[in-house]
């Protein structure tokens, strides 16, 4: 009898167990919680009993519960203690719908004074700040990591500089060495920490701005969504404005800070967010804060987000974005204020990633204080850094960088496709360090040219194939030899010059038209299409003529809109269906988070 009493009292363990345990595929009801500025974080979390802070509705949120947050700024860093279990079984963080949600890693600061010169003074008690004082803290990351061989990980100019910041109506001041420069110098700051005190002075020039008629408010908080735990999986981050966070500088060899880090996470959606001046990485997908598994990682979705005024990328990832896929973002004004900089500057910057589709991006600015070698003084789109393998990069957008569009450093693992993108030149050429395995198919280069280089104790350059482009004003007249060379299909423009292997290609001496029309709501290219091209006989980009095996079907059939290519009339570049004479393509809209972001950097009318 006790034997039978035993066995059934491990058959209701288990059935309670499972009962627990099973997800909103198997019958779990979802919870919805709700989070309000009006709440109380001793309410039960109801839509008429709302949470006052994130962070409660999280310690609660069980997979296949959603948080909904109403109005307001949220001044916390959200560490989400656990996520789902499965794609279909998820945490879901979003904002009610038409509200206008802030997570903002600062806090106002009050009590300026006004001193000679123009300029102001606040002194903030060391418990202003608690543990962490980014007025008090380098840039560089606090590990002794790689990178010129003195632990400041690829970290090559603007040493000087803290994480600290001060925004006024919402715009970014700049950070100068000393009291002094900031005199003759608008929006700028510079701080000093008493160390037997802790208290931190900020003396400030703001221009034609009275702090005490404007929103003042200071960097305090390292992150603005970050899960302690490593490995914490499938959350979704929907809606949100995330601003002013004092992150470290993150460095492909160690932890990789960010505004939004996903930590060694899986199958992660961070979607139609804004992100505002991150101190340096507005979102992470690198290495963890701890040691995990890189293949329990990856799979993320980064879509339809704004990211700009980012002190280093918009993007960055280690291995641990194993198959994500990056869609529809809109980076602009990285680095703008050229306070720092080095070898991680960026657009996007990823490191060792495998299977990662990268398309229908809008990336336009990133800058940097040098001129110098294109390793200090970096600034570039998209940057692919070491053995990044079966990349996709389509259809997207890259202009105004000092840097080049595209930086190919190191793949040697390879191969990797860069298709129906419209690349427009900067500072730079595109630039391919010790890569192997490249493939530029349909792609328009307008002013951008080709260098190539083999780095010491690198793989030498090998295996590029560039087939159907259109090259405007300058081309593929690189002196470089490797064994495999193929310049095939290719069209130049503009006085736009071949390699000494062109085949089937295409030379336009009459000079074609061609501009970019920028409106508050669109981004236009205008290009002539001379007669020629219909004539020509151009082969459809398959898998064959390409000749490389992806883990994926390498065809190229589809234009910049999804136009299908057939084998009738193959048209060089992007654009399949063009006439004769001049074009126009509209090749952005802007999206509406973009105007909210205009609007929050240049009014800041809905601060709190």
């Amino acid at each position: 009898m006790k034997k039978k009493i035993i066995i059934f009292s491990i058959l209701v363990s288990t059935l309670i167990f499972l009962l627990i345990s099973c997800n909103t595929e198997s019958g779990y009801k979802s919870t919805e919680y709700f989070v309000s500025k009006s709440g109380s974080d001793t309410n039960e979390g109801s839509s008429g009993s709302p949470f006052l802070t994130i962070n409660k509705a999280a310690e609660l949120a069980m997979p296949g519960d959603i948080i909904t947050v109403s109005e307001g700024v949220y001044r916390e860093r959200v560490n989400p203690p656990r996520g789902g279990n499965s794609e279909n079984d998820r945490i879901t963080y979003r904002t009610a719908k038409g509200d206008d949600v802030r997570i903002v890693g600062s806090e106002i600061a009050s009590g300026w004074v006004k001193q000679e010169n123009g300029l102001w003074s606040i002194s903030l008690k060391k418990d202003f700040f608690g543990d962490f004082n980014p007025f008090n803290t380098l840039v560089k990351h606090p590990a002794i990591i790689r990178g010129d061989g003195d632990g400041w990980g690829w970290l090559r100019y603007g040493r000087h500089a803290h994480l600290g910041d001060v925004y006024i109506n919402g715009k970014g001041l700049t950070e100068k060495q000393s009291n002094a420069s900031l005199v003759d110098t608008v929006l700028t700051w510079h701080a000093e920490v008493d160390t037997i005190s802790g208290i931190t002075t900020i003396l400030a020039n703001f221009g034609n701005n009275t702090p005490m008629a404007s929103n003042v408010e200071v960097n305090v908080r390292p992150f603005a969504f970050f899960p302690e735990k490593p490995g914490t999986n499938y959350i979704t981050l929907q809606g949100f404005t995330i601003m002013n966070v004092a992150c470290h500088w993150a460095p492909p060899s160690v932890f990789q800070p960010g505004a939004i880090v996903t930590n060694g996470g899986k199958g992660w959606i961070i979607e139609d967010n804004i992100i505002l001046y991150a101190k340096t990485a507005g979102i992470s997908l690198g290495i963890p804060s701890e040691s995990y598994p890189v293949n329990a990682s990856g799979h993320h979705i980064i879509r339809n987000n704004v990211i700009m005024r980012c002190g280093q990328a918009g993007i960055v990832g280690h291995r641990y974005n194993y198959k994500s896929l990056i869609e529809g973002n809109h980076i602009e004004d990285i680095s703008y204020r050229e306070e720092f900089g080095g070898a991680e500057t960026a657009g996007i910057k990823f490191h060792m990633g495998d299977s990662v589709t990268i398309r229908n991006n809008f990336i336009r600015g990133v800058y940097t204080a040098t001129d110098e070698d294109p390793n200090i003084g970096a600034a570039h789109g998209i940057w692919g850094d070491v053995n990044n393998t079966n990349w996709r990069v389509s259809n997207n957008i890259i202009s105004a960088c000092e840097g080049f569009p595209i930086l190919s450093e190191a793949n040697v693992a390879g191969p990797n496709l860069y298709e129906n993108n419209v690349l427009i030149g900067g500072g730079g050429p595109m630039w391919i360090f010790s890569s192997i395995g490249e493939a530029w198919v349909h792609n328009l280069f307008i002013n951008t040219g080709f260098a190539l280089e083999n780095q010491p104790r690198r793989r030498e350059i090998n295996d590029h194939r560039w087939i159907n482009n259109i090259f405007v004003q300058k081309g593929l007249d690189f002196d470089f030899k490797m064994d495999t060379l193929i310049d095939h299909g290719n069209v130049y423009l503009n006085y736009a010059n071949p390699t000494g292997f062109m085949d089937k290609g295409l030379i336009i001496k009459d000079p074609q038209e061609i501009s970019i029309v920028n409106t508050p709501g669109e981004y236009i290219l205008n290009i002539n299409y001379s007669k020629n091209i219909f004539d020509a006989n151009f082969d459809l980009a398959t898998d064959s003529i390409i000749g490389f095996k992806y883990s994926f079907d390498g065809s190229v059939l589809k234009d910049f809109y999804g136009n299908s290519r057939n084998a009738g009339v193959v048209i060089p570049g992007p654009f399949q269906e063009v006439k004769d004479g001049m074009n126009r393509f509209v090749l952005y809209k802007y999206p509406d988070l973009y105007s909210k972001a205009q609007e929050i950097l240049s009014k800041n009318t809905l601060y709190y």
